[in-house]
């Protein structure tokens, strides 16, 4: 054998998006965390200090500058697909399908803790900081306090829960990007309803979209960690039965 044919042989051997695609995974899973912990500490600050924020003002100006009744009436129904009542029917629906489908007990395990992880952070989050909304607007889910925003934070979390379940699959490559470039436009849409709707500062959504970010790699990252730990048990319980049996 050359050198040229050693040299393709171990190419086809090795494949490097499997030695490098988790490190750089896990590389920009870091960055992205420190990212949002760093904006998330800075609008908490701010918020805790009673600042105000410009940027609040100057969206909100402008949102109310284009409001229609056809444009409140679109982001009326957008808004919902953040609201408690169906992030929880969309959560038994995923959980289902992971349990019956799938046979996924980790992703269940995970999921259920991603989703009710992140009502916990809400919960207490804005008991601690009890920042008053722009607008109090109970048909809009608009009660409560403000800060974080729980349709942001709750819609980055369950659809990005999905965009990694998707992501994670083998086949349909141009279907799936369809599907994640849609559920990322979503998550978008409900903050940008929010704000638009009044029962919501900028800000707000900012401070949702970071702790779900932070939140959701938090568990996914803990969730692949503990498929890596258990798969290499089952190879090695495997190699035991092979090894006895000769």
């Amino acid at each position: 054998m050359n050198l040229k044919e050693e040299a393709r042989y171990w190419k086809e051997q090795i494949d490097f998006s499997k030695v490098w695609a988790p490190g750089l995974l896990i590389l920009a899973g870091i960055v992205l965390m420190i990212s949002a912990t760093a904006l998330f500490l800075e609008l908490a600050e701010d918020v805790w200090e009673q600042e105000k924020f410009t940027f609040d003002h100057v969206i909100m100006d402008y949102f109310q500058s284009i409001e229609s009744g056809t444009l409140t009436n679109m982001l009326r129904l957008l808004t919902e697909t953040g609201s408690v009542w169906w992030i929880t029917a969309a959560s038994i629906f995923t959980v289902l399908f992971l349990w019956l489908k799938k046979r996924d007990v980790l992703g269940v395990v995970f999921f259920i803790l991603s989703i009710g992880g992140g009502g916990l952070f809400i919960f207490g989050l804005k008991y601690f900081f009890q920042r008053e909304r722009p607008t109090m607007a109970p048909e809009y889910d608009g009660n409560g306090y403000s800060f974080p925003s729980g349709h942001a934070l709750g819609s980055f979390i369950l659809y990005g829960f999905i965009i990694y379940l998707i992501g994670r699959e083998k086949r349909f490559f141009k279907t799936r990007m369809l599907a994640i470039g849609l559920l990322a436009t979503l998550v978008i849409l409900v903050g940008v309803s929010r704000v638009y709707l009044q029962v919501h500062y900028p800000s707000d959504i900012l401070a949702g979209y970071a702790v779900g970010l932070i939140w959701l790699i938090c568990c996914i990252f803990s969730m692949e960690m503990m498929k890596v730990y258990r798969d290499k048990d089952k190879r090695a319980h495997l190699s035991n039965l092979i090894y006895h049996r000769k």
